[in-house]
């Protein structure tokens, strides 16, 4: 869905632009100024390329608003103009990243759902986090293998470079992944009957693994995804202070223009017969990303 990405390129602009032109008509000015003097023609340049960069730059807005603001101040005489207009220049970027910011709440296309799965069991997940915009399928099979396709907004990058390495860096720094994980646990819980899960009770403990793997579609078709896994540990049964394994977590990511990140998490408990033969989950991997393509 590009025109997300247009839109959320562009209305960071819009704001500021916006904000200055209030400005500029509250105050009595001099004729030879106009909306545009606080920020000139090289200010201009930079915030077209802000946009742009959204588009090229790994992390999006991450890396660029740091690496332009240090730009307009490499200079003695880029320092005395932000002297003379911070105050315009600071309100005007600071409704510009609001504006970013709120991009966040763009809808997203519906998540990757092979017909071979069937209809999902559910079609939402309450314990998500609100923010950024996000949709989620959910299927268990007979086996008790857990499948999650979730799509989700990319609210600092509308490119695709670098985007699942960043988004899953952030969602982990976050721990924006464990509360994901509850709708998980809970069907694992229903299912297992072994042990009880609570699901407040759960950490995911990264393992090694390889970051990306190169998946074959067809014989002439290799995509690549960003791949990472998981221990689910319980700490509930005091056997074990750093909590005791009950299952394993296998998420793979694939981003596309616009800013859209789609996923798919694979959950598995503790003696599952796959997790020796298709620890990656590649099996069903090729399923989800043959559907998605």
């Amino acid at each position: 869905m590009v025109w997300q990405g247009i839109l959320q390129s562009l209305l960071p602009l819009a704001g500021g632009a916006l904000t200055l032109v209030v400005l500029h008509r509250r105050k009595e000015a001099s004729e030879d100024e106009t909306w545009l003097t606080p920020i000139g023609s090289e200010g201009v340049k930079i915030a077209l390329a802000f946009a742009v960069f959204l588009w090229i730059l790994p992390a999006g807005a991450l890396l660029s608003i740091p690496l332009l603001l240090i730009l307009t101040l490499l200079s003695p005489a880029a320092r005395e103009e932000w002297s003379t207009h911070r105050r315009p220049r600071l309100l005007a970027l600071s409704v510009a990243l609001l504006c970013l910011t709120a991009t966040g709440v763009l809808p997203v296309n519906e998540p990757v759902a092979p017909s071979s799965w069937g209809q999902p069991l559910f079609t939402e997940n309450p314990e998500a986090p609100l923010y950024p915009a996000s949709e989620q399928y959910t299927w268990i099979t007979s086996d008790v293998e857990i499948l999650q396709s979730v799509s989700m907004r990319l609210p600092h990058q509308t490119g695709v470079f670098g985007s699942e390495w960043t988004a899953l860096s952030l969602a982990s720094l976050l721990n924006m992944e464990t509360g994901r994980m509850h709708q998980a646990i809970a069907l694992l819980d229903a299912e297992v009957t072994i042990v009880r899960l609570d699901p407040e009770t759960i950490v995911l403990e990264p393992v090694p693994a390889p970051s990306e793997l190169d998946v074959r579609l067809s014989d002439e078709t290799i995509e690549t995804v960003e791949f990472r896994r998981y221990d689910i540990k319980s700490t509930a049964f005091g056997l074990d202070s750093s909590g005791t394994k009950v299952g394993e977590v296998a998420l793979s990511a694939v981003s596309s223009w616009g800013g859209q990140l789609d996923m798919l998490v694979l959950v598995r408990p503790v003696g599952h017969p796959d997790l020796e033969s298709d620890a990656f989950g590649e099996s069903l991997l090729r399923e989800w990303l043959g559907a998605r393509a």
